[in-house]
């Protein structure tokens, strides 16, 4: 078994553990503080969107501990935490500052005092030190392609099978199938005459400008290299983010989303109160009991959690409920940013901005399509559609 460090103290962790798990597992639940507060944070999505496990790793800065896997002799060290993450002194903060602050005009009468007290704030507030060295520089690859499609979910592999050759499918995860292998259902991974490229995660879209012939450029961190993928058309299926809930307590460590527990390779303990309510929340709270979990469910917005980690949650109807962990179960809300930042319009529905697009999945964008869960559509149907439609 690999073992790895947390700011100098050994940890044991195993094989195909990130570094977030390998530290849950040790009971490290404290990952970081806040910028402004200073108060603590823990993994919330598991899926590095949230934010809330950034981390020094071998001396590269901000690196988001749910998707480094493990290596032997890791080094990991906690950030914005000047006297001790554990103890920080600065959570005072709060207690000082009942109706918040604001740094911005804190002690503006004396300009001396308040560019100390600016310059107080920014070293208070910083994400991290710069790199211990120079990072190595990654290999570079350009490749050409009819069409691209970012996720091989159920909507990104229906619209691989339905697309013929010439396509390629980018998945960031090491195995296709997407949120559905969460929760055991099958998921048909064929991808018909398409290239599949696990791995591999896109980190932009943008219009092609470049003297080589196609609509798109794609820059994909693909392992230990980075490609240049220009494409003709493009099917964005990157589906959903899990969200929390606005409630007391609920940005403490030891909440957390139930899909990203799911997808955790380490339990959180054994009681389990799982927030939410429908067929989301039904869905997770069955497949966490698989994993091993007591499940105690709560409907509504509770009052608060309390503890840190949190230990216990008091619901709306007034009853306390103690856990080991609370499990966020909400619908996710559509992963449009990347659609968006090649000019797809998004609007709001009520739980997240869905990509506006056509019965073929068009956006307004001529070369992008979008499918399933971004576009706010049935996986499947939609994906074959966005497929056809792009390789026409």
């Amino acid at each position: 078994m690999p073992r790895i460090s947390l700011d100098g103290a050994p940890i044991e962790a195993q094989a195909q553990d990130t570094v977030a798990a390998a530290l849950l597992r040790a009971g490290v639940t404290t990952f970081t503080r806040s910028i402004k507060y200073h108060r603590p944070r823990g993994p919330f999505c598991f899926a590095g969107s949230c934010g809330q496990c950034l981390m020094r790793i071998d001396g590269l800065p901000s690196l988001l501990a749910c998707r480094v896997p493990v290596a032997e002799g890791m080094r990991c060290e906690r950030q914005n935490g000047p006297l001790g993450v554990e103890n920080d002194l600065f959570r005072a903060a709060d207690f000082l500052f009942p109706e918040g602050l604001d740094h911005h005009h804190l002690l503006v009468r004396s300009r001396l005092l308040g560019r100390v007290a600016l310059e107080i704030a920014r070293r208070l507030a910083g994400l991290g030190e710069l790199p211990d060295g120079v990072e190595r520089p990654a290999r570079g690859e350009l490749r050409r392609v009819e069409l691209a499609i970012v996720g091989a979910g159920a909507a990104g592999l229906a619209a691989a099978r339905a697309s013929g050759a010439g396509a390629l499918l980018i998945e960031r995860e090491g195995r296709a199938g997407g949120a559905q292998l969460l929760f055991g259902a099958p998921v048909d991974t064929e991808v018909g005459r398409a290239e599949l490229l696990l791995d591999a995660e896109c980190v932009g879209l943008y219009a092609n400008d470049t003297d080589i012939p196609g609509n798109a450029l794609l820059a994909v961190r693909h392992r230990d290299r980075l490609l240049a993928v220009v494409a003709e058309h493009v099917v964005v299926a990157t589906g959903g983010v899990s969200q929390p809930l606005p409630f007391p307590g609920v940005d403490r460590p030891g909440v957390y989303a139930a899909r990203g527990l799911l997808a955790l390779g380490a339990r959180v303990g054994l009681e389990l109160a799982v927030v939410g309510e429908g067929e989301e929340a039904k869905r997770c709270a069955e497949a966490l009991s698989r994993r091993g979990y007591e499940i105690a469910m709560i409907s509504g917005v509770p009052r608060r959690a309390l503890g840190n980690p949190v230990k216990a949650v008091d619901t709306a109807a007034g009853t306390r409920i103690r856990c080991d962990a609370v499990a966020i179960a909400q619908p996710p809300a559509p992963l449009h940013e990347l659609a968006s930042s090649a000019g797809a319009q998004a609007h709001f529905d009520g739980a997240g901005f869905p990509v506006q697009t056509d019965a073929e999945g068009r956006t307004s964008v001529p070369w992008l399509f979008a499918a399933g869960t971004v576009a706010g559509k049935p996986a499947v149907p939609s994906g074959e559609a966005a497929g056809s439609a792009a390789c026409r």
